[in-house]
Formats: structure tokens, C-alpha cells, sequence
């Protein structure tokens, strides 16, 4: 990183900034080591006591001075808005910022948890202190100006957000010079294009003023910006970045990539809850920013020592991926290609279960404007799925204005609406008649008896939205029977014929799966909406091909298909009345059974298959036929089953 952002140390006495250096009175004889030095600060009549070595800058003498919260330093006035920052700062330690406030506010302080900050306001003065470990020290300081102690404001717990109702200004949590009043006003909700662009980008510390954007977008090369909208390791103010800042830019042609810095890899203790929490908060940021749901929201996990955190930082990542999907956003990773990047490739064929990114931002210095990649299979995040970091800590001027970047080149043009949690893995047990349910990491959590010998088993939502259940179709009865506690036959319903395949499906994207059969010697589908009457007969395949049903086109609506296993290959249309081969997927082995699945919870079903000789599930992703999931539950002789129980 470029270090030395330019600065003006405060020296003298002027009419509102006082500094005063000294101790706080005699020193007390007491056994110990001898307290620290400290220095008084008084600013806006309020005297904070510091750590005698942080710096004091003056914003209002300086005001391109970087404000920056990886190093200790106190920041009297407002933040600029064109800082000269270093283009790629992360990680906070103890700092201070005390600014104007409003003549009306209220004394009340607020610890932000998962922003590592304590916002404090008086009348007519706002300080906000950030802190790495020490937030004790933080409290003393504003404490010793006479600002209350304040309560902890915890993460909400996972699911809570509201991404469909974008929040009013920005949240109370935010620090005041990431939250302007002018921010107050609900902001208009941006489209999902918004973080979709092929081409040049850049990213800065913090985020430029409108001039300078303007000066940019008509002379440099460059279309897209990397924007760091929260996270308790984001290291710069952000001044300029506000709901009226983003749909200024947006309009004016420019395209984001929002950039979450949150807890790093030596700081995630337990990874689900946090990988949760930054997802929530993220969700939370970026709405008030005015990016809905389908945009792409991106974690920065910097280099990491593989061995020691690898433990830790997938099963976070995976959290923050599922949790963005719940709340309808699509996931990104931006980390080191060698490290954070190599390890979650590696995680994606782990057998654990992990959800994996829509996304990879990758870091990788080589120069080159592109977005492959050694470390990323070819066949991977292939679908306009990727950005490159490919320089960095560098200086540009264009209208001449000049700003310190790291250079990207994007390829994201991510179209779907994550709408949930990723699909779950199971199986049926034909020799105890038992259908058994995983968990994300393979761990048993539920095994239910239901059925007779030689029945087929199923699952799916029979009575609307909400949680897959079970049923079986009996050959001999040509019959279905199927349940919605898991437990009693709620509905039982004679269709098919012998020799028929049965099948489930929301054929109409209405929410509520109904039945149907896949004729083998009729090479068609015969499907009901109403599980009593054939609405739809669709010729497809041929003999020997294995009828799939799935939401292939990411709509909501079940659609045919079928597995060729002479070709090791899937055939899937996305119409169910003009029949067409849509989705051509070679994947899968001799032996193996073909499955369906949302495996990372986008919103659109990817092919899969259970190999009974590994007792391993394995996905794809959607139109590749490289690993995106896999899973080790059951045995060979088990039926694999999918679904969101």
C-alpha cells in the first residue's frame, strides 16, 4: 500500500482547537507499571484526554488529509472530500474523529460491535472512536470529554434485515463521517445492474467526490468503482458515499462493486455467527446506500495463512453467502488469488458443504486486464461471474484530478435474485423404508420411517411456500401419497400408469408443487396442475434418458429435462410448451444417480449427482460441468433425495 497520505499536525493555539500537553496532575505513588503518558485535546468545548503519541490532525487546515482508522491518530473537523488516501487500506485500531455536530443533538453514545466504533454526540459536536482491541481505551477517552458511557448495540440476529424496505439514512451504528444528514431521506432503490459491468474499473479508500467522479467518467478509461460501504476492518471515512452520492454516479453511467471489509481471518472465533452478523450488516449498509436485492455485495477476506485459518474462514465465508441469499442479495469474495482465492476452490469440492460465492473478486498483481486465473478452474465462475484486481497501490490523473487506485477489470452480469437457503441433501433408505435428512456440513438431523418396500420416495412443498416435505409414489397403486407434517398422509392421489416415473414440481411458479409422470415409452411428460388433470404432455428425450424437472432458469417455474447416462450428460429446456435444449451439461460418471439443486442458493437449480461408490453428492454449476458442491451423506443403495427442509 502506498503510506504517507499528506497530513498538517496541529502546533498552535487557534480559536476552536486547543492542544495541551502534560501530565493529569502529580503522580500517584502505587505499585504497577506507571500509567502511559496522555495529552489533553480540547475541541468544540470538550477536552479529551489521549495517548500522548497519537497524532492530532487539523481537517480544516489540512483538508486532503487521508482520515484513516488503522493507525492511531485524533482527526479535529470535518472530513474532506477528496482525501488523499492510499488506494487499499483494511484493519482499525484506536482512533478519534470529532467534527461539527448539529446545535440540537442530543448527549447519547453507541457502541457498534460489529463496526468496532462508539459514536458519541453532544450539542453541536459529534466524536466517533474506533477501535481494534481496546475498546476500553475508546470509552476512557470520550468519557474524559464527558460524553455518557453509552450501550452496545449487537448484531441483529441472521434474517432479521430488511433489504425490501431500504432503511432511512444511515444506520445508527455507522460512524458521522460515513453518515451525513444529507443521508436522512429514504434513498431510491437502485436496479440489480448496478453492480453488473464488463470492462475497466478502479477502487479507492474512500469514496471520490462527485466532481472528481465526473472528471473520471469523462476522461479515464475506467467505468466501474469499487465502493467500501461498512465493516469493522474498513480503515478510511467515507464522506462523499451517500444514497444521493450513489444515484448520482449510477446515473451519470457508473457501475459499483460494493466492498464489505469485516472481521479477518485471525479475528473469526465463531464463524457462522459472524459470517451471519457481516451478511445482516452488509444487507443493512447497502440498502441504505440504495442497492437492493440481486445486487452483488462483496467480502473482503485479505491473504491468510492457509493451514492456520482455512478452519475458520470457509465455514464464515459460506455463512455470509447463505445469509445474503436469504435476504435476496447475490454473493461476491475478494481475496489474495494465491491464498483466500486458491482456498475457496479448494473448499468447493471439501465434501463440507460449503455455499460457494456467485462471485470471485480476485487479487492477483500481474498486469494483465483479464479475468482468468490459474488458481480458478476454467469451467468455474465462468458465467460472467468474475473481477480482477490486476494492479495496484497506484496513481492516475485524468480531468485532471488525481486519485490513488488499485486497476480492476470486471466481467459480472449476474441477472438472478438469490430468493433462499441453499438446497439440502438427503436419502431414502429402501431396507427401512427411512427417509434420512443432512445438514449443510453432512451431519444427520432427522431420519423418518414412511413407506413400503418398493415405493419411490419424494419430496416438495404440497401446500404452498415453506419447508420441503415427504411422500413416496406406490408402482403398484399407481398412486401418490403424501404428507405435510412428515409424518400423516395428507393427500392421496391414484395418476400414472405402470412402467411411469413419478415426478414433482411448481409447474406454474406459483409456489405449490403438484405431480406429474415422466412415460418411458411415450419418451413424454405428463404433468398436472391441479394433481388430478394432465395440463401439460411434453415430448423429450429418449429411451433410457432419466427425466429431471428443476428451476433451471431461475424464474420460479419447473421445467423438463433429462440425463443421458450413455453421455454423461444433462439436457434441460427452460419451457415446458416450446421445447427446446437450453442448458447442455456434461457431468457425472459411470454409476452415478443424477440430482437437482439450488446448491448456493441463487434462486436457479443446477444439475447434480449422487455417487453411490463414494456416498458423495456432487453439483455443478449452472451450465458447467465444474464441481460447485459436494456433500458425503448416506451409503451405497441409499436413493438420494434434495430439498429445503
Amino acid at each position: 500500500m502506498r503510506s504517507g497520505a499528506r497530513r498538517r499536525i496541529l502546533t498552535a493555539l487557534g480559536a476552536t482547537a486547543v492542544l495541551s500537553v502534560g501530565s493529569l496532575g502529580s503522580a500517584q505513588a502505587a505499585p504497577g507499571p506507571s500509567p502511559a503518558p496522555t495529552k489533553n485535546v480540547s475541541y468544540l468545548g470538550h477536552t479529551f484526554t489521549v495517548p500522548a503519541d497519537w497524532p492530532v490532525i487539523d481537517l480544516t487546515a489540512d483538508p486532503t488529509a487521508c482520515v484513516r482508522f488503522d493507525q492511531h491518530a485524533v482527526y479535529l473537523g470535518t472530513p474532506g472530500t477528496r482525501q488523499d488516501c492510499p488506494a487499499h487500506l483494511v484493519g482499525r485500531t484506536e482512533a478519534l474523529l470529532v467534527e461539527p455536530g448539529p446545535d440540537g443533538a442530543a448527549s447519547a453514545t453507541t457502541v457498534s460491535e460489529i463496526e468496532r466504533e462508539v459514536r458519541a454526540t453532544a450539542p453541536g459536536v459529534t466524536a466517533t472512536g474506533v477501535y481494534g482491541d481496546d475498546l476500553t481505551l475508546v470509552r476512557t477517552v470520550l468519557a474524559s470529554a464527558g460524553f455518557p458511557g453509552g450501550t452496545a448495540k449487537k448484531p441483529a440476529p441472521g434474517g432479521t434485515a430488511k433489504p425490501s424496505s431500504p432503511i432511512a439514512g444511515a444506520p445508527a451504528a455507522e460512524s458521522a463521517a460515513a453518515a451525513p444528514a444529507s443521508a436522512a431521506a429514504t434513498p431510491p432503490a437502485l436496479p440489480a445492474d448496478a453492480t453488473r459491468y464488463t470492462g475497466k474499473g478502479f477502487d479507492a479508500c474512500t469514496a471520490p467526490d462527485p466532481a472528481a467522479m465526473a472528471a473520471w467518467r469523462a476522461a479515464s478509461p475506467y467505468q466501474a468503482i469499487g465502493i467500501y460501504i461498512g465493516g469493522a476492518a474498513r480503515a478510511c471515512s467515507q464522506p462523499n458515499l451517500t444514497a444521493a452520492w450513489m444515484q448520482q454516479q449510477y446515473t451519470a453511467g457508473w457501475r459499483f462493486m460494493p466492498v464489505y471489509v469485516g472481521a479477518q481471518a485471525s479475528k473469526i472465533t465463531s464463524p457462522v455467527a459472524q459470517g451471519t452478523a457481516a451478511a445482516d450488516d452488509a444487507v443493512a449498509q447497502a440498502s441504505a446506500l440504495g442497492l437492493g436485492p440481486g445486487n452483488v455485495l462483496y467480502y473482503d477476506i485479505e491473504s491468510y495463512n492457509v493451514a492456520t485459518y482455512s478452519g475458520a474462514v470457509q465455514p464464515f465465508l459460506s455463512a455470509w453467502t447463505t445469509e445474503l441469499h436469504a435476504l435476496g442479495y447475490n454473493s461476491g469474495i475478494y481475496s489474495s488469488a494465491s491464498t483466500g482465492i486458491a482456498d475457496l476452490v479448494g473448499a468447493g469440492t471439501s465434501g463440507k458443504g460449503y455455499a460457494m460465492p456467485d462471485a470471485l473478486f480476485t487479487a492477483r498483481w500481474n498486469g494483465v486486464a483479464d479475468t482468468g486465473d490459474p488458481v480458478i478452474p476454467s469451467a468455474a465462475w465462468a458465467g460472467h461471474q468474475r473481477v480482477h484486481q490486476y494492479d495496484g497501490n497506484a496513481t492516475e490523473s485524468w480531468g485532471g484530478v488525481t486519485i490513488g487506485i488499485d486497476r480492476d477489470y470486471l466481467d459480472v452480469q449476474i441477472t438472478t435474485t438469490p430468493n433462499g437457503r441453499p438446497t439440502q441433501t438427503g436419502i431414502y433408505r429402501p431396507a427401512g423404508q427411512t427417509f434420512a435428512v443432512a445438514d449443510s456440513l453432512g451431519n444427520l438431523t432427522r431420519a423418518v420411517p414412511f413407506g413400503s418396500a418398493n415405493d419411490v420416495p419424494l419430496t416438495g412443498h404440497w401446500s404452498g411456500p415453506g419447508r420441503d416435505t415427504i411422500g413416496i409414489y406406490r408402482p403398484s397403486d399407481a398412486a401418490f401419497y403424501l404428507t405435510n407434517d412428515n409424518a400423516n398422509i395428507a393427500l392421496a392421489i391414484p395418476f400414472g400408469d405402470t412402467g411411469d416415473i413419478p415426478l414433482v414440481g411448481d409447474w406454474t411458479g406459483q409456489g405449490r408443487d403438484t405431480i406429474g409422470v415422466y412415460r418411458p415409452r411415450d419418451g413424454a411428460f405428463y404433468l398436472t396442475n391441479d394433481n388430478a388433470n394432465v395440463a401439460l404432455a411434453i415430448p423429450f428425450g429418449d429411451f433410457g434418458d432419466i427425466p429431471m424437472v428443476g428451476n433451471w432458469s431461475g424464474t420460479g417455474k419447473d421445467t423438463v429435462g433429462i440425463y443421458r447416462p450413455s453421455a454423461h450428460g444433462f439436457y434441460l429446456s427452460n419451457s415446458n410448451t416450446s421445447i427446446a435444449i437450453d442448458h447442455a451439461v456434461p457431468f457425472g460418471d459411470t454409476g452415478d444417480v443424477p440430482v437437482k439443486g439450488d446448491w448456493n442458493g441463487s434462486g436457479t437449480d443446477k444439475v447434480g449427482v449422487f455417487r453411490p461408490s463414494a456416498a458423495s453428492f456432487y453439483g455443478a454449476f449452472q451450465d458447467f460441468g465444474a464441481p460447485l458442491y459436494s456433500l458425503r451423506f448416506g451409503e451405497a443403495g441409499d436413493v438420494p433425495l434434495t430439498g429445503r427442509w
